[in-house]
């Protein structure tokens, strides 16, 4: 069998305090292959947000193992991990983090600056993918000018504009209405199924992990269960509440 995208063997991360160490994630052993589409759910606390850091190599584990296409994080340093980040991984956040004096194809193309990417192709990728989540008509706008749902899906097409493997959202749909969250979510969905792009999405809202076709939920830094989504069960429980 090849080897998953990820995978961490008893991982776990530490973070000393005054008042003593935080243990925010313990023996976390969890295998993501390529194109899989993955939603994680659990309470406040219970270790969703240090999970998805270290995944995107923004932290490191304290005890145990993250290897990233077979590579061992933990043994990187800081200008690899920065690597990886930069060619492998693409982030979308619920507060879409654009910058409101940029258009939004300024926007898209900011990481392709920072990778030393000429300016006709940086546009060129740029407009590309704003077409592809269907805002080809707002190119030369800036993110004030544009509603929720659309600053989003501009966060997407910049995610992915170094070609990203794997995309890491965290509560993507928050400051959305269900109209928008719904076209976020098939963006999502298409993106995996034809790309075949990997999406870890941390949700507390049931009917967005439906969208997803496995979830694994956290509590108290563990993980506590890993299962197929059954999505007509998820929505069915999400309406009956």
């Amino acid at each position: 069998m090849s080897e998953p995208l990820i995978r961490t063997v008893h991982m776990g991360k530490r973070y000393a305090l005054p008042a003593g160490d935080l243990q925010a994630l313990a023996d976390v052993s969890v295998a993501i292959g390529e194109a899989e589409f993955i939603a994680i759910m659990g309470p406040s606390g219970s270790g969703k947000s240090t999970f998805m850091n270290v995944l995107g190599c923004l932290d490191v584990p304290s005890e145990g193992e993250y290897f990233l296409r077979g590579q061992s994080v933990r043994s990187m340093d800081v200008d690899q991990r920065a690597h990886l980040r930069n060619t492998l991984i693409g982030f979308v956040f619920q507060s879409y983090n654009l910058l409101p004096r940029l258009s939004a194809v300024e926007n898209i193309g900011l990481p392709l600056v920072y990778a030393g990417v000429g300016v006709r192709e940086r546009d060129r990728r740029s407009r590309e993918l704003l077409a592809q989540v269907g805002l080809d008509r707002y190119a030369g706008f800036l993110p004030p000018q544009l509603s929720g749902g659309q600053q989003q899906r501009v966060a997407i097409a910049r995610s992915l504009v170094n070609d990203a493997t794997l995309l890491l959202a965290d509560e993507p749909t928050g400051n959305l209405d269900s109209h928008s969250s719904d076209e976020i979510l098939a963006i999502f969905e298409r993106l995996n199924r034809e790309r075949r792009l990997t999406i870890v999405l941390v949700t507390h809202e049931p009917d967005v992990a439906a969208h997803a076709r496995r979830l694994i939920r956290f509590h108290d830094g563990r993980i506590v269960s890993d299962t197929p989504v059954d999505r007509a069960a998820t929505i069915q429980r999400t309406v009956v509440a």
